[in-house]
């Protein structure tokens, strides 16, 4: 017979705990949350926008989370 682990006070139940697909592609910004992620682009224009990114005191990502907001109209 199997042994019974009890939960130590104050653990969430399971259910409660799992997020749903689109939950988990989502990030909550609040949380400072970012993920990684993979996109394929343009070697040489990747390394110009690298290039533009550095030139003007920021970061390719700060840069891309910018123009994703501005597309789906987010402050």
């Amino acid at each position: 017979m199997a042994n019974l682990i009890i939960p130590k006070s104050g653990t969430e139940r399971a259910s409660s705990v799992a997020k749903t697909p689109i939950q988990k592609l989502v990030h909550n910004e609040n949380k400072g949350n970012y993920g990684r992620t993979t996109i394929c682009i343009d070697p040489v224009l990747f390394k110009e926008f690298k290039v533009y990114a550095a030139q003007h005191d920021t970061s390719v990502s700060a840069l891309l989370n910018k123009a994703i907001k501005q597309i789906l109209g987010k402050k």
